[in-house]
């Protein structure tokens, strides 16, 4: 029974999990994995980043590319928690 269950000599299980685990390899090479340049990122000019007043609904704080206390996933550099972009997304 186990002779029949052989694909090229390597049973199915583990082709599928070899298959998985050089996709998942793959995928996060293709992507610059979890520790990405800085130099990926944009320029606060090229993003059109201001920092605005008190007031203002739109801010980085609340942006889903924040990353707290003073970074984003988009923009290069320290930015304030009061700021805003042309990318800011709910």
């Amino acid at each position: 029974m186990i002779e029949q269950n052989k694909l090229f000599g390597i049973c199915r299980r583990l082709f599928w999990q070899r298959s998985l685990l050089g996709g998942v390899l793959i995928f996060v090479g293709l992507n610059g994995g979890p520790g990405r340049a800085q130099s990926d990122k944009m320029s606060k000019k090229q993003a059109g980043y201001v920092v605005r007043d008190k007031g203002a609904t739109q801010i980085c704080a609340q942006c889903i590319y924040f990353i707290s206390p003073s970074d984003c996933v988009l923009v290069q550099g320290p930015i304030s928690p009061q700021g805003w972009c042309t990318y800011y997304g709910d």
